[in-house]
């Protein structure tokens, strides 16, 4: 196996010399008869997600995403219309409710998002940033970025509590009303825990599994799907976010949770790398698992979906939306930086 660097010179405008750039690349030479080196070297290859190659039928990828999650949708509502009573007191329903949600996450995000990319798409696995390593500066950046944004999200939330449809879409909001009443119960049964054994239960199932899954399939796939259809990175990153958000339907929280979502599409953005998303949607998790089972103790006296309320609370605000632009910029930046090291 050789590998080969090698300068290309493109010409832009072909109007005079000063309009020449010039570029260097990856290229990777590999011979046939060395498989196992050739996947290592592609698996270490990292490429800003600006770079990815234009892949085909980009709509009808999207299409069938976005049909995907629509059907699933649709059958939540549906189901959740029929009663089902179950004793959330028995150890063994509470179990089987664990290996539900697991099995679910894979059907729903897992499975598709790498079927699609290893069947559908040109780069395979690394379609979805999954294989991508991303500096260690970002990885920092990325969870101080959702740490602060913490007051941002706890005041968007309660903004978007007080929301109040006309009385022509009654039936509408309490529809919403009752969905969101259902997933805090669900949430509810499944960090009650007060044993060391349940926090890292949850802490896998609740944050980590959920941030996983959700990140591979709604920044490694939908929203590098948008990229490609939109030709608008920016435009991307907000329709994911919005398409992120509304797929939990619940939205007494829609506004704080398509923020994260666009926080955490820029990240993928920028990055190139799925591993920040997954970090940083890990920590905002894992901060709500980690303080309610510390409730459920007694070792705290405070609502952990409240944690930065009082009369400072906009002075939280402002401070918030403060560092978390520092982030997000710091990020760019740096990847900035690593691309133009790749990219002269």
């Amino acid at each position: 196996m050789f590998i080969n660097n090698t300068v290309i010179q493109v010409r832009r405008g072909g109007r005079d010399d000063r309009s020449e750039k010039y570029f260097c690349f990856h290229s990777n030479i590999i011979l046939q008869h060395n498989p196992i080196l050739l996947i290592l070297d592609k698996i270490l290859t990292n490429t800003p997600m600006e770079n990815t190659v234009q892949e085909r039928h980009s709509w009808l990828k999207l299409t069938v995403v976005l049909l995907w999650i629509s059907v699933w949708a649709a059958a939540t509502a549906f189901s959740g219309n029929n009663e089902v009573t179950l004793n959330y007191d028995d150890p063994k329903t509470v179990a089987l409710m664990y290996v539900l949600q697991i099995v679910s996450v894979i059907i729903l995000f897992v499975a598709p998002a790498i079927l699609i990319a290893v069947f559908w798409t040109t780069t395979r696995i690394r379609f979805l940033g999954i294989a991508t390593k991303p500096r260690f500066a970002t990885l920092i950046a990325a969870g101080f970025g959702i740490l602060f944004a913490l007051p941002l999200i706890d005041w968007l939330s309660g903004i978007n509590q007080q929301m109040h449809l006309p009385s022509a879409l009654s039936g509408l909001e309490e529809w919403m009303k009752s969905t969101e009443a259902k997933a805090a119960g669900m949430t509810a049964v499944f960090t009650r825990g007060t044993t060391i054994g349940s926090l890292f239960l949850n802490l896998f199932v609740v944050a980590f599994l959920a941030a996983f899954s959700e990140e591979l399939f709604f920044r490694g796939l939908l929203q590098k799907m948008a990229i490609q259809c939109f030709k608008n990175k920016h435009v991307a990153v907000w329709f994911g976010a919005i398409i992120f958000s509304a797929f939990h339907m619940q939205f007494y929280g829609f506004l704080p949770r398509m923020l994260m979502g666009a926080y955490l599409g820029y990240l993928f953005l920028w990055s190139g790398s799925l591993w920040p998303g997954i970090l940083a949607h890990f920590l905002n998790n894992g901060i709500i698992v980690f303080l309610t089972w510390l409730s459920n103790r007694g070792a705290i006296a405070i609502d952990p979906d409240k944690i930065t309320g009082g009369q400072n609370q906009l002075a939280y605000v402002a401070g918030s939306v403060i560092l978390v632009t520092a982030c997000l910029y710091l990020v760019q930046r740096i990847e900035k930086k690593r691309s133009g090291s790749l990219v002269q």
